[in-house]
């Protein structure tokens, strides 16, 4: 037995041992293999070893100890768990001999998590479930301890997809008891007769249209136009569910947690009830609806000089399509709309073309218009998966009101910018911090009459990409660097302070077009109600600010893995088929291409095992092989190699252009000869 001096001593060794580590905090990072990383908060790595990744999960806030390995390596020693990020998840349940697992979708992470025999459901091999945590492993010797909550469905059950993306993601298209009596209330007590006898200025006599897809039912926006003596009158009429929908009653606080309408493949999740957000404050033709109305001149020159912005009632006159508008703009006019529509209302279609096309040309020249892209639309069949995909270019009736909500928002945003703390801005702040310097030495190479500039500075950021743009087509180099120079800008966010969009190339920007699907544009009625009537705005704080971003962000999450895997479903009897596309990614390990046709993106491998390792270039974003060099936005032909559907991934491979003409044009024979 130590004697109390010998105690005192190994104590004392303890805390000068305790006192000469060096600690630090970070985040968990699971590889693929056995081992991890702690991204410490300083941003440096640190190395985990296979017997402590067994004590953590992925996310995991954590307190450790470094030290350097013989080659100066940082590695970590697990010291406290701060708090953990896996608290409910989903996954495969797995069974191996009596013992029963769930393999949980949290990559790259892959180890399997036992469920104790008193957990135990009828669940069965390969079904997906949710889980909850019951037992962490940090201080259980490694083993942790799960319980199925919820058995979601078989993988090949119609629907799975979309159920189990609401799932991972805890996204719910139920409505607690106190919103869900409130939207009933509202839908049977708002009649035509009572949104008649709304006391606010009756505008139901101007010929207002909605333009819209054909199946659009939750139309938030209506349009109308005329000409003046110094160019033109623009007036947007928006729907106004915050007419009914108090500031925080049950029914605004569920919009605001839901932060948006998500369009999941077959199963949408809207931010409104739908028999508010398709019937009650849709902007059905002729209904009369309660409506935020903006009132704008624009010059010839597609200037803004005046708007004013009110609350009134309209009604819209006539539901049209995008494809009927601009059939009729194009005297393509198979719809007959010329004959359908009196002369109030064409006129006003032909003056929103003209104000469209002015505003875009102003828009050039004074801020930043990005290059069109093709849509795509997914048409699913009765077991939920994809049947067909019809690939639509933006035709000009959705440019023009495109042009007529954008020019809505601006007016948004330079009321809330003269009257701080009002409403809530959408900005984008240009280039991100890291990337400043690499931004700079690429600039320094390519144009070296704007090197040095300060890109913070908005009037600097839209010049150069004025001058990209300009050139991009018949200058390979400049293309190139405005494809990289893109990818190196901030995501948009949301901000209680306007900041500009460098994106857009706007001073000031705030969405209030779309009230009924998002929740920015619904708080910034509220914003924009209280300033006319003069009372205090909704006062919405940074965190509410955050949070809302990260709802947001989960949404498109969600949304881009559900149409990945119901990709992969459509590709998955492709395999050989031959496509063009366009380089999206590189990696060191090769590119990413997205297919011109579908829409869906694929990865081609160029590091093999006994070939030589190609050169890239993280900079510049360039892979170099022994065959070719590749850039973003190269065009290039692939042939589908493998789709996993479980992944979620489709691999491709490089076929030379000529044989790629060659199979396609074999592929068309071969369907018309089937057909």
């Amino acid at each position: 037995m130590l004697s109390k001096d010998a105690l005192s001593q190994l104590s004392q060794l303890k805390t000068v041992i305790a006192s000469e580590k060096e600690f630090a905090e970070g985040i968990v990072r699971p590889t693929s293999k056995r081992f991890g990383f702690v991204r410490l908060d300083d941003g440096r790595d640190a190395f985990l070893d296979p017997e402590q990744m067994l004590r953590v999960l992925p996310g995991d806030r954590v307190k450790v100890s470094l030290t350097e390995n013989s080659k100066k390596q940082l590695e970590a020693k697990l010291e406290t768990l701060l708090n953990s990020a896996v608290s409910q998840f989903v996954g495969r349940y797995v069974r191996k001999g009596p013992a029963h697992f769930v393999e949980p979708d949290l990559p790259p992470f892959s180890r399997w998590l036992f469920i104790p025999p008193q957990e135990r459901t009828n669940c069965s091999e390969g079904d997906l479930v949710e889980c909850e945590l019951i037992r962490h492993p940090f201080k259980y010797e490694g083993k942790a301890q799960i319980k199925v909550t919820n058995r979601i469905g078989k993988p090949d059950e119609p629907g799975i997809e979309s159920r189990y993306v609401a799932a991972k993601y805890q996204l719910t298209s139920e409505w607690n008891a106190a919103a869900w009596e409130q939207a009933q209330r509202i839908s049977h007590s708002i009649d035509e007769q009572a949104l008649a006898s709304l006391s606010r200025e009756d505008l139901t006599a101007i010929p207002f249209v909605t333009i819209d897809s054909e199946f659009t039912r939750d139309m938030d926006d209506a349009i109308f136009a005329e000409r003046t003596s110094e160019g033109w009158q623009l007036t947007t009429a928006i729907a106004d569910p915050g007419s009914v929908i108090d500031f925080g009653s049950e029914l605004e606080l569920s919009a605001r947690q839901r932060a948006s309408t998500l369009y999941l493949l077959g199963n949408p999740i809207t931010m409104l009830p739908t028999e508010l957000s398709h019937e009650t404050f849709s902007l059905v033709p002729d209904a009369v609806r309660p409506a935020l109305v903006c009132t704008m001149q624009v010059n010839k020159q597609g200037e803004l000089n005046h708007f004013e912005f009110k609350f009134a009632k309209i009604k819209s006159h006539y539901k049209l399509s995008y494809q009927g508008v601009t059939g009729l703009l194009e005297n393509n006019d198979t719809e007959s709309l010329a004959d359908k529509l009196p002369e109030s209302v064409t006129a006003s279609l032909q003056t929103l073309e003209k104000i469209a096309s002015a505003r875009i040309e102003y828009r050039q020249k004074n801020a930043l218009v990005m290059e069109d892209r093709a849509d795509f639309q997914y048409w699913l069949n009765d077991q939920k998966k994809i049947e067909r995909i019809e690939k639509r270019s933006r035709n000009l009736a959705q440019k023009l009101v495109e042009e007529a909500m954008l020019a809505t928002n601006i007016c948004a945003g330079k009321l809330f910018s003269e009257h701080p703390n009002s409403g809530l801005f959408s900005t984008h702040i240009g280039f991100r911090q890291e990337r400043v310097e690499e931004v700079n030495q690429l600039i320094a190479g390519e144009l070296p009459d704007m090197a040095e500039r300060d890109f913070s500075n908005l009037d600097n950021f839209r010049k150069l990409f004025r001058t990209l743009r300009q050139h991009a087509g018949d200058n390979q180099a400049k293309a190139r660097l405005n494809s990289l120079l893109q990818r190196m800008q901030q995501a948009g966010s949301l901000s209680l302070e306007n900041a500009g969009h460098f994106g857009l190339g706007f001073e000031h920007y705030a969405t209030v077009t779309s009230p009924i699907r998002r929740y920015q544009d619904l708080y910034n009625h509220y914003a924009l109600k209280a300033l006319l009537n003069g009372t205090p705005a909704p006062g919405a704080s940074p965190e509410d600010v955050e949070r809302l971003q990260e709802t947001l962000t989960t949404g498109r999450q969600a949304t881009r893995m559900l149409e990945s895997w119901l990709l992969c479903h459509y590709m998955a009897d492709k395999i050989g088929t031959v496509h063009f596309g366009t380089v999206v990614g590189v990696s060191g390990r090769g590119i990413n291409v997205k297919l011109d046709d579908i829409g869906i993106d694929g990865f081609v491998q160029l590091s093999e095992k006994g070939k030589p390792k190609p050169k890239f270039d993280s900079g510049r974003l360039t892979l170099v092989t022994p065959e070719a060099e590749f850039y973003l936005d190269d065009a290039v032909c692939v042939k589908v190699k493998q789709v996993d559907n479980l992944g979620r991934r489709m691999e491709l491979e490089l076929v030379d252009k000529e044989t790629a003409e060659r199979l396609k044009a074999f592929e068309s024979t071969d369907v018309d000869t089937k057909g």
